[in-house]
């Protein structure tokens, strides 16, 4: 059995004794309180409330069983399990323009390749910084891929948004948030490498001159820089109305706004980041996009090492299931008692008043 916890050690060492001696004086000054003969009854509930939070404990460590053996030849190198992984995405009205692969929006694109991400990056930490005419958080940094994918299969671009929004869309707003995610992981996880992938199509608002990133190179391992779109662009949906897309037009005209792809933007934030830049379209695999990230990371960590992922039967949800369990059971003794001890004070506030 093995364990990848989703806290340092130490912090959830420290947490896990400090609920321990916290039960335990509880129980005494339960049992002190207790008349004889309900002893039973008062270490049995503390017993079950008790054993619930450790086991929620061991969950946090996250044990599992590695099946072992070789690294099958389909599975990526890039199957890490120490890794941080930052996914910027252009989160802006562009996203939505229906250019790629059968007339969908672009920000299919974008999703359906963080999920492929996501797949071979199992185990690892996420972050996502989304951004448009500023930079958000949306995702801090957590080994929680599970809640991960869930939160990737909705992403949509920002729709509370003002009414000059295009004209301020700026792609390397996100510069200063991800340098700061990046200290950040490296004080957490001093020996973790960070990988990062930007997402967009590179167009840039007209009251906007974005400049380069300026991460400090030591902070990245690697990453990519995925573009989305065509030359030939496509016309802005604002909203919908009575089922139809509305769009935005041209000031002064009946004509739509048109977004093209800008990928000499999008090559110059791979340049200032030193990574590729990957044109991608609908039915592309991921693999082309990994090798630049492999070959980085798998030489200061795991290159002469079996990956404890590949293979790895996940059982925490087993003793979270177990913690669960016994909290429902005490959440409905608890309401029994309650109900028990409010019956008992009406009866006898009721013969109080019959005497």
């Amino acid at each position: 059995m093995t364990f990848l916890p989703v806290l340092p050690v130490y912090v959830l060492a420290a947490l896990t004794a400090v609920v321990a001696v916290a039960r335990i004086g509880t129980l005494y000054r339960a049992l002190t309180r207790t008349a004889p003969g309900r002893y039973r009854h008062v270490v049995l509930r503390w017993a079950g409330l008790t054993l619930a939070l450790l086991m929620l404990a061991l969950a946090a460590f996250r044990p599992g069983l590695d099946d072992g053996g070789d690294r099958p030849s389909s599975v990526s190198s890039a199957f890490v399990s120490d890794v941080n992984v930052f996914f910027v995405v252009d989160r802006s009205l562009t996203s939505r323009v229906a250019d790629y692969g059968d007339a969908q929006a672009r920000m299919v694109g974008i999703r359906d390749d963080i999920a492929a991400l996501t797949e071979e990056y199992r185990g690892a930490r996420f972050n996502m910084i989304g951004f448009a005419t500023k930079a958000t958080v949306d995702w801090p940094l957590s080994q929680d891929g599970w809640s991960f994918s869930a939160y990737v299969k909705n992403l949509a671009a920002y729709s509370l948004v003002p009414y000059d929004a295009l004209d301020f869309i700026d792609p390397t707003v996100a510069d200063e948030a991800l340098t700061t995610q990046l200290e950040q992981a490296n004080e957490l996880y001093p020996d973790s490498k960070n990988v990062v992938f930007y997402f967009g199509d590179g167009n840039s608002g007209t009251q906007v001159q974005p400049g380069p990133f300026e991460v400090p190179a030591d902070l990245i391992a690697g990453g990519a820089v995925l573009g989305y779109g065509t030359a030939a662009g496509g016309a802005i949906p604002s909203s919908v109305a009575d089922g139809r897309k509305l769009y935005y037009a041209q000031p002064g005209s009946a004509n739509f706004l048109i977004s093209t792809l800008d990928e000499a933007r999008l090559k110059d934030i791979a340049g200032s980041l030193d990574m590729t830049y990957y044109h991608r379209e609908a039915g592309q695999d991921i693999t082309p996009v990994l090798p630049p990230v492999n070959s980085s990371l798998m030489a200061d960590t795991v290159a002469d090492e079996p990956n404890q992922l590949v293979g790895r039967t996940e059982l925490y949800w087993i003793f979270a299931l177990l913690a669960a369990a016994l909290l429902l059971t005490e959440g409905v003794l608890t309401a029994r008692e309650y109900r028990r001890n409010h019956l008992s004070r009406n009866d006898l506030a009721i013969e109080t008043v019959t005497r």
